[in-house]
């Protein structure tokens, strides 16, 4: 893990610590809201701005503090955002969120799984492959899927930053190299 990401855990973890005052959901869509208007492409200027060290941060925070008004943000976030414009890091925002929504998952027993598969499993597919995942992890799936025709066959699991990888071109590959290091096959 590098130093970067667990800076990263540590502000996601500081809110969530101080949301535990208010309703961690409400604290969530709050955050969504800002983050929103933070990354919409009609907002460029603003995000330029909030986040230029070379501009001073009183009048960086008390934009944020106005932003957070019109947006109608609580206290502990609009505080947080501060924060983060005076620490300089406000151009980690979308990491931070990510990282915030995996520890409030994660303390929810929630567990995000996407499927990667060349066509659209049915749903009784996705049911069982999630319902097959849960009893294993013992945990609730939030699942997304993904149709990517590129993949061949198969599809491919991503859980908590890992991938398992099912498809027919990662077996053939598997194989391919498998035979290249000079292994012989023996049966029938």
């Amino acid at each position: 893990m590098s130093d970067n990401s667990i800076v990263l855990k540590r502000y996601a973890n500081a809110l969530i610590g101080a949301s535990f005052e208010k309703d961690i959901e409400d604290t969530y869509s709050e955050f969504k809201k800002a983050l929103d208007y933070y990354n919409d492409k009609n907002n460029a200027d603003f995000k330029e701005y909030i986040g230029l060290p070379f501009i001073d941060k009183k009048e960086r925070i008390d934009t944020i503090n106005k932003l957070c008004g019109y947006l109608s943000v609580n206290k502990i976030l609009t505080d947080f955002l501060s924060l983060l414009v005076e620490n300089e890091r406000i151009n980690s925002i979308n990491n931070i969120f990510e990282e915030f929504v995996k520890i409030k998952d994660e303390k929810k027993g929630l567990v995000a799984m996407t499927v990667i598969s060349c066509k659209k499993l049915s749903n009784s597919e996705l049911k069982m492959l999630q319902e097959e995942i849960e009893n294993k992890l013992n945990k609730k799936i939030i699942l997304e899927e993904i149709v990517e025709p590129g993949t061949l066959g198969g599809f491919l699991i991503k859980i908590n930053g890992k991938i398992f990888d099912g498809s027919i071109m990662t077996q053939i590959k598997n194989m391919a190299t498998f035979l290249k290091q000079g292994a012989f096959v023996y049966g029938n």
